[in-house]
Parts: C-alpha cells; structure tokens; sequence
C-alpha cells in the first residue's frame, strides 16, 4: 500500500496505492486519518489501487465519516477498476456522493464484461 500526501494550504491531494486490504488497514487509516487532521479539504486519488477489500473500504468509509463529523470535504477520485466493483458490489458509491467515471470498454471485452 502506498500513501502520498501533498498539502497545499490546507487542501490535500492524497494518492493511494497498490493493496488496499487488510492487511494494510491499520496503516491506511492511520495516514487518512491524520491527513484529515491536517487538512480543510481532501481528495483521494485512487486510481493506482490495484486491490481493494471490505477493511479497505471501511477505511476510506471512516475517513469519510471522520471528515464530515469535523466540517471538513472528503472526496474519492480516479476510482480503479477493483474499486468500482467493490462500490457496485456493497452498492456504496451513493454514501461517497462523488462522481464514478466509468472507463471506455477495456480491449479484448465484450459489452456485457465477457472476454472477446
């Protein structure tokens, strides 16, 4: 798992990373939890997480929840492709309330997600 936080007066650019599973829990929601401290405003680029699972995404929903109890913004960008379908699959993506952009059809996909 990798964190990379860039505070620009109060307003974090935050880059995760890699796998975001159980067993880099404990280290994602001290770094999230801690840039919020640190910020008036966050955004979380997830668009370099390669994994993610349901103690990843209690995380960013505690960070999310964390954020909003100390009247700051919190908002999820980039989102991977693992973590579209972890979103769709807890039907979680309306709790973020950020926009998910679906990608255009991977090469070698059928509309329906099938291999070609």
């Amino acid at each position: 798992m990798e964190i990379n936080v860039q505070n620009n007066n109060g307003r974090c650019a935050v880059a995760l990373g890699g796998e975001l599973t159980i067993y880099a829990a404990a280290e994602l929601k001290e770094g999230l939890i801690g840039a919020v401290g640190e910020c008036a405003e966050m955004e979380i680029n997830l668009s370099a997480v390669s994994d993610i699972d349901t103690a990843g995404l209690q995380v960013l929903v505690l960070a999310k929840r964390h954020a909003a109890a100390t009247n700051k913004a919190l908002h999820l960008v980039g989102h991977s492709r693992p973590v579209m379908e972890l979103l769709e699959l807890y039907d979680m993506a309306a709790l973020f309330g950020d926009p998910v952009v679906i990608p255009a059809q991977e090469p070698g996909r059928t509309a329906n997600g099938g291999k070609a």
